[in-house]
């Protein structure tokens, strides 16, 4: 077997509205009891919100471990590999069905578990051929309805998938998770849109609760622990297990479309080819809602210019050194853009990207929107020119 032409590191950063909020409270009142200092005592304090990351160098040589959700209130992603695909993507829950005493967490959560275990469970004949990121989430969908688990409500999702081998990236997008791809010097060169119905109204999988009896609503402690759902094993028999995958793959979702449900087909479809030192920004909207595509521009273009800097460096004593560097800072850089959200949708004053497309809609809205954040980035490294690179470097030192 080829080893894959390409490698990435994928850097994950989230926090929970709810964490956000407790800490923003916690901040003010150190801000408040400073400004009761004499100036000459006062203290910068520094806006550092406790930010879940986690960053994985993703490449032949290097040990991987699957992800299938996260605590991110009603946010979740996952991520996971099959053959020589690199599969990732982000989930939000739709909050409207806390009104119905139904925790979205559960159902966004189990989404992405059910998308991580489609993932690994791909058909994928040759080493080199691509994971298809919409029939994913056609299969994961279907396999809750298969298992026909209590997970109510509904999500948006956005489903990545990059060959290490060709350095292709495919998307498949259902509602307001959306993701940019950033060129070399750190430039959009594509921005997905929204896909919404109306505004603030996104493309969801639904699974409708079955009774009619009304549920007891959720605090917002319990989105922290909530329970959720993977798929089942694979049956021991495999007839049986080869009629539920037929059974799985029968799903036409006609009841949900029938009552004006959406479906996985209705996912919005994207390929890109992927360049050395490009990198992928995938978030749910508590991001894209509050942070300007610009504002991602600068703070990767600061990030990614320091990392170069690392790389370049003669006198580092060994290779290690630098690759854990510079996995380091591009955690930083996931880190630093969800920490951009939360500093964004506290302002109540900010002409947020949220602000101006409710204003184009005919509401008035002024500020940010609170809401869960998650990000995910992968950077992308050709080895051909990495391994160029190193050979630079080496006879610079001969």
């Amino acid at each position: 077997m080829l080893a894959p032409r390409f490698q990435t590191v994928l850097a994950s950063a989230w926090i929970s509205k709810r964490v956000a909020a407790k800490y923003v409270q916690e901040y003010i009142k150190q801000i408040r009891e400073q400004g009761k200092q004499p100036e000459a005592k006062r203290e910068v304090i520094a806006f550092a919100p406790p930010i879940q990351v986690q960053v994985l160098d993703v490449g032949e040589s290097a040990s991987y471990e699957a992800l299938d959700a996260i605590n991110g209130g009603e946010d979740s992603l996952f991520h996971a590999r099959i053959k020589q695909n690199l599969v990732f993507g982000v989930s939000d829950g739709v909050g409207g069905w806390n009104e119905s005493g139904i925790d979205p967490s559960v159902f966004s959560r189990s989404l992405t578990a059910y998308s991580a275990t489609a993932a690994e469970r791909s058909f994928v004949l040759h080493d080199s051929d691509e994971a298809d990121p919409k029939d994913i989430m056609r299969r994961a969908f279907a396999s809750m309805r298969y298992d026909n688990i209590p997970a109510y409500g509904s999500a948006t999702e956005l489903v990545a998938s990059l060959s290490l081998a060709s350095g292709k990236l495919r998307t498949a997008q259902l509602g307001d998770s959306t993701y940019v791809v950033l060129d070399q010097k750190q430039k959009a060169r594509f921005v997905s849109t929204e896909q919404q119905h109306r505004f603030n109204m996104p493309f969801q999988l639904t699974i409708p609760p079955t009774s009619a009896e009304p549920l007891k609503p959720r605090g917002e402690d319990a989105k922290e622990s909530a329970q959720f759902f993977r798929p089942r094993p694979l049956d021991d028999d495999p007839k049986e297990a080869l009629r539920i995958r037929k059974e799985i793959d029968a799903d036409d979702f006609a009841d949900l479309s029938s009552v004006g449900f959406d479906a996985p087909t209705d996912a919005r479809e994207n390929t890109h080819t992927m360049a050395h030192n490009e990198v992928v920004v995938a978030a749910t909207d508590g991001l894209f809602d509050n942070v300007r595509v610009d504002e991602v521009e600068k703070l990767a273009e600061r990030f990614m210019q320091a990392i170069g800097k690392i790389q370049n460096m003669k006198d580092v004593p060994a290779q290690e050194s630098k690759a854990t560097a510079t996995s380091d800072l591009f955690g930083g850089l996931a880190y630093s853009i969800a920490a951009q959200a939360v500093a964004n949708y506290i302002q109540g004053d900010l002409r947020s990207p949220f602000a101006e497309r409710a204003k184009l809609a005919g509401y008035s809205f002024t500020g940010g929107k609170p809401d869960d954040v998650t990000v995910m980035l992968a950077w992308i490294k050709d080895t051909s020119k990495t391994n160029e690179h190193k050979i630079n470097n080496l006879s610079a030192k001969l």
